[in-house]
């Protein structure tokens, strides 16, 4: 057994612990995506352990593959955490302001597509460089966002001990180290040198799960409410998205009496 597969196989027991910790302590409740992404972590882990033991030399396809969906889960994780932040507001908010949450990631991450295609090396086969590129990218959008959320952490109420911040900080962190390894990487560094920035990041992962150990282990301050200055701007939209809603059905009614006037007449 190599090296990664060493690591890989501290990482599954850690990862099953923080798994069995939001199950049993119901961390889980509001962060159904991010206990998808561990069992996802978990299952993922075994199968490539299980692989790199049977099958030395494994084709780019399974890698493919775990990549799609650990990219498309990291999204979905990240636009959880940030509804999970605007809670105390939500009632307030206008139907289907949810949505807005997903497209505006979605925007940030077409931003940060060109970003991340600078990062990958160039001689890899056409799926194989779209997925690393995709990748890439929501590892930058991972760091962007909890660069935001740190900035505006005040205006949410939230704090270092909130589990959004954590499970935030923890995916930043990893990104951060994997986005630099892959910009070291394209410079085209070959041998050995090569190989030990492979296992900074398997390094990097393991410092993420053992920090979550410590997180889900403190126990959650109650959640603040939301500051004034926030709630004022957040209701400020709800307010004005509704506003225009009126305008537009008021508009259609008046429509809809003048046709039936005319007919009338």
């Amino acid at each position: 057994m190599n090296v990664e597969s060493t690591l890989i196989g501290i990482a599954i027991p850690i990862e099953i612990f923080i798994l069995l910790t939001i199950l049993i302590k119901r961390i889980f409740s509001g962060r159904v995506f991010f206990t998808v992404y561990l069992i996802w972590s978990i299952l993922s882990d075994c199968a490539f352990l299980y692989l790199d033991v049977r099958h030395r030399n494994l084709s780019l396809t399974p890698y493919i593959i775990e990549l799609t969906i650990d990219s498309i889960l990291q999204f979905c994780v990240i636009t959880e955490i940030a509804w999970s932040a605007i809670k105390p507001l939500r009632n307030a908010l206008p139907k289907g302001f949810f949505l807005v949450v997903p497209v505006l990631l979605l925007g940030i991450g077409a931003f940060c597509w060109p970003f991340a295609s600078l990062v990958v090396p160039d001689d890899l086969l056409p799926h194989g460089h779209l997925m690393l590129v995709l990748n890439q990218t929501v590892s930058i959008l991972r760091i962007a966002f909890f660069v935001l959320l740190a900035s505006f952490s005040q205006f949410f109420s939230i704090g270092w001990r909130d589990r959004e911040m954590q499970i935030a900080s923890g995916l930043g962190f990893y990104a951060a180290i994997s986005l630099i390894v892959a910009m070291i990487h394209s410079h085209g560094m070959v041998g050995p040198q090569y190989h030990w920035l492979d296992l900074v990041t398997s390094f990097g992962y393991l410092g993420t799960l053992a920090y979550w150990v410590v997180c889900f282990s403190i126990k959650e301050p109650e959640r603040k409410k939301i500051s004034p200055q926030m709630q004022h701007f957040l209701v400020s939209i709800g307010g004005a998205a509704r506003a225009e809603r009126f305008a537009l059905e008021a508009a259609v009614g008046q429509n809809r009496g003048k046709n039936s006037s005319q007919r009338r007449n």
